[in-house]
């Protein structure tokens, strides 16, 4: 296991995630999200954040905007599923109805 501190916070594995998501591997997704949460308590469990330098601040600020950039892409995703799901649902109420209609 990687010892991560607070001068080189633990990167996001965007690709991955990305990669998991395509195949629709959700625990493969959730893992790399939980394996780097975990990674992200370690580095800072023990840190006095206050103590910080302007290096290691920024590193940490861009860590957070790229858990946001992924987050917005999620919620991007989960819309988009949504919205599938809906129309899908919609097909099938319309193929039932056809049946019925013939049947």
């Amino acid at each position: 296991m990687t010892d991560y501190t607070t001068d080189a916070p633990p990167a996001l594995p965007v690709e991955a995630l990305r990669e998991a998501l395509g195949r629709a591997d959700l625990d493969a997704a959730a893992a790399l999200v939980d394996a780097h949460d975990r990674a992200v308590r370690q580095a800072l469990g023990g840190a006095d954040t206050a103590l910080l330098d302007p290096r290691q601040v920024q590193a940490w600020v861009q860590l957070l905007n790229d858990q946001q950039a992924m987050l917005e892409e999620l919620g991007q995703r989960r819309d988009f599923v949504a919205d599938q799901l809906q129309q899908l649902q919609r097909h099938q109420r319309g193929a039932n109805a056809y049946l019925q209609a013939m049947g």
